[in-house]
């Protein structure tokens, strides 16, 4: 069973940059990390794999610098990567990364299953995955917990969805995409041998003169919906430290409640 599995490469820090402009994350600026939930995806694929044979490829849309990413997580065990890169790609909003990223994946081909996590760290939207597999007409299913099991000849997959504190076994044909909860397993780590290993796996950089995709569907022009301003929000709260006895401490407690202060 083929394996497709989209990562994102997210800011290791919260102290990322906004062009004052576009009002974009200037990500070139700070250090990169897969995403956390995308290592629980990578996880479940690569579990999959083990099972059932078969690869696991990793793609990303991103800058050059997103390779690292790729290479971690070929080091983890995914088989081969490819890297969905051109500026024509650049400010794009959840359903243009959606587009390229299904085309990108049509045009590696042979890919029974796709993967993702549910939630990136840096927008938290949710909204790629289920894209994608619209964007496919592909079947979807959101925050899985777990892969049951599966079957390449029935091309059936069965999983576990967790939804208002139920657990449910849902059974979906392939292909289909599904998104993975963040912690719902372990993911493997990597080793000095494994990531030198990762060096020489397959890497296929992929730009928009391979998939050949409308100015109109990608980047800022194939985006429906812009940010329009950015600001850092005002903590209004203080903190003041008292000192003293446990009925001093009482005393000042009850002054500064009297006060209409927030403690």
């Amino acid at each position: 069973m083929n394996i497709a599995v989209l990562i994102k490469q997210v800011p290791v820090s919260n102290k990322v940059s906004v062009d004052p402009e576009t009002h974009a994350l200037i990500r070139a600026s700070v250090e990169g990390m897969i995403n956390p939930s995308d290592r629980n995806a990578i996880e479940a694929a690569l579990a999959l794999r083990d099972q059932q044979g078969g690869k696991v490829v990793v793609f990303t849309m991103g800058p050059p610098q997103a390779e690292s990413s790729l290479r971690e997580a070929m080091a983890i065990g995914c088989d081969e990567a490819c890297l969905i890169t051109d500026r024509a790609f650049g400010r794009a909003d959840t359903l243009a990364t959606a587009r390229v990223l299904a085309k990108a994946v049509e045009y590696y081909g042979d890919i029974d299953l796709i993967v993702c996590g549910a939630l990136s760290s840096d927008g938290a939207t949710g909204q790629v995955g289920p894209m994608v597999a619209e964007v496919m007409d592909i079947p979807h299913v959101s925050e899985m917990r777990a892969i049951v099991s599966a079957s390449e000849e029935r091309r059936q997959i069965e999983v576990l969805k967790d939804l208002e504190y139920q657990t449910y076994t849902l059974q979906v044909n392939l292909p289909v995409l599904l998104t993975f909860q963040f912690g719902c397993n372990e993911p493997r780590l990597a080793t000095l041998r494994s990531t030198r290993a990762a060096k020489k796996k397959p890497l296929l950089t992929v730009t928009n003169e391979e998939i050949k995709m409308p100015s109109t569907l990608i980047g800022a022009e194939g985006s429906p919906s812009r940010v329009i301003d950015s600001w850092e929000p005002q903590d209004g709260r203080k903190a003041e430290m008292l000192s003293g006895s446990e009925s001093e401490l009482t005393q000042q407690l009850k002054e500064l409640l009297a006060k209409g202060e927030e403690v």
